[in-house]
């Protein structure tokens, strides 16, 4: 069965438009602030370590509240969890104008700091909530539209935002990013909180998924003494109609905490994939320090020249690229309808994207060294997209929120070791020498990933291929 059209999604499914269409708008405003923040905290100490500490407060934060984001998403409103965390979001994108002003480094990295812990909760709840807004036939599309349109508005809102600060000042990206989440808010407030539930699945579905994830018997048995909910959802059950009564206690939460680690464990492809992205994160945590560096030294002309403008040009390559790849997921996710062709995709897409990314290094203008960067992105974009599906498929709905964000804080938080370890090794190596060695770390896991694949005739699960899920 062929996934659904763009046009088919966008134009029966009302409650993910509106969701997409919000996101369009905040991750304009949010690329904006990225090139502003990244702008002044280099005007204000032209220190690489500064730039790395900033770096380093939007990733290091995922790690800390990524444990009550998910347990969150999977126990209160998602909803709500949205709407808050976009008006919450609004407030802190202003008070980069103040720092901007004082001249405070302190404070721009302390909000950026702030800015990545509240979008932590937010991911949490959109994750979570979007294969339940969708059908089977909807949800690869629907994940190659949201995340596609995301490096796309990372594209474009690097170069303008690049064009702004040179023209405007980054007051006016501030302002931008600020009325996005805004705009966020008011076209997420429509969508009824239900639908971004799941009802309950039948007994007969739930023994085929609890045998296609081959959860561990003991998983299921702890399950049932902390919460005979939670025995259900074992096998895949989510809870169903309406949402769960709030925790009543700290020993609750942790429970919940340990229930999540506990599936991800016993769940080989999901801990396999896990691990990948923890381990991509080695190379792609120092991306951000190395085009600043590039852009600041390298490239840079000398004068009034800060590298606004060679910074932005390899971001908007970058995520051109993700856009690029993200839209070619869709097709990819066609052709992998085989569980061998699904396996070997993605270990060959990340030691691709690693060797296109090292080779950019080397390349002797910006021009270049962006098209092997936009390259090395497409293939990316495509794998995730893949991924990311296939992560949906296989997750029962009273989990997915933990799963999540476990993936995502640990990947994040790997990214914040790989920029510590990067700005301090820019004063000691040229940059061009740790592009090469951010793409060789990067192709690791698909090397790995194939090698367990081939000795270990480790599989992608059935499940995860089909797009029957949710029909």
């Amino acid at each position: 069965m062929a996934s659904a059209t763009y046009r088919e999604l966008l134009g029966r499914n009302k409650s993910f438009r509106l969701l997409w269409i919000g996101q369009v708008i905040s991750e304009l405003g949010t690329w904006f602030s990225f090139v502003a923040e990244i702008g002044l905290v280099r005007m204000f100490s032209g220190s690489a370590m500064a730039t790395t500490a900033l770096l380093v407060a939007k990733l290091l934060p995922f790690l800390l509240v990524a444990p009550i984001a998910g347990v969150l998403a999977d126990r209160r409103s998602r909803k709500k969890l949205l709407i808050y965390t976009d008006l919450i979001r609004a407030a802190l994108a202003l008070v980069f104008i103040v720092a901007g002003k004082t001249g405070a480094v302190w404070l721009i990295v302390a909000t950026s700091a702030s800015m990545s812990s509240v979008t932590m909760f937010f991911e949490a709840a959109k994750n979570a909530a979007i294969p339940n807004l969708v059908s089977g036939r909807e949800l690869l599309t629907a994940n190659v539209l949201m995340f596609s349109t995301r490096f796309l508005q990372y594209t474009l809102g690097s170069a303008l935002g690049g064009i702004t600060a040179v023209q405007f000042g980054y007051d006016v990206a501030f302002i931008a990013n600020a009325a996005s989440f805004v705009a966020s808010a008011l076209f997420i407030a429509p969508i009824p909180g239900r639908l971004m539930r799941r009802r309950a699945m039948s007994a007969s579905r739930t023994e085929e998924l609890a045998s296609e994830l081959q959860l561990a018997s003991d998983v299921q048995k702890e399950q049932s003494h902390s919460n005979p909910l939670s025995a259900e959802s074992a096998g895949g059950v989510p809870v169903g109609g309406s949402e769960e009564p709030a925790m009543t206690s700290g020993a609750r939460f942790w429970s919940d905490i340990v229930e999540g680690l506990r599936f991800i464990w016993a769940t080989p492809f999901v801990r396999g994939l896990i691990l990948v992205n923890i381990a991509w994160a080695t190379g792609g945590g120092m991306t951000n320090v190395l085009f600043d560096r590039i852009a600041g030294h390298v490239f840079s002309s000398g004068g009034g020249d800060r590298g606004d403008g060679v910074f932005s040009t390899l971001l908007a390559a970058s995520g051109a690229g993700v856009f690029l790849g993200m839209l070619l997921s869709r097709r990819v996710g066609q052709w992998m309808s085989e569980q061998s062709r699904a396996s070997h995709f993605i270990g060959w897409a990340l030691v691709l994207h690693g060797v296109l990314f090292a080779t950019a290094g080397a390349m002797p203008t910006v021009a270049f060294m962006a098209a092997f960067v936009c390259a090395s992105r497409l293939v990316l974009g495509a794998e995730f997209g893949v991924q990311e599906t296939m992560m949906m498929r296989v997750l029962p709905d009273d989990y997915r929120g933990r799963v999540f964000t476990a993936d995502r804080s640990l990947e994040w938080a790997t990214m914040a070791l790989s920029t510590i370890a990067a700005g301090w090794l820019v004063g000691r190596f040229h940059p061009r020498v740790l592009m090469t060695v951010a793409g060789a770390l990067s192709a690791s896991p698909g090397l790995i990933w194939l090698i367990a694949v081939w000795v270990s005739r480790f599989r992608v699960p059935a499940r995860a291929v089909q797009e029957s899920y949710g029909d």
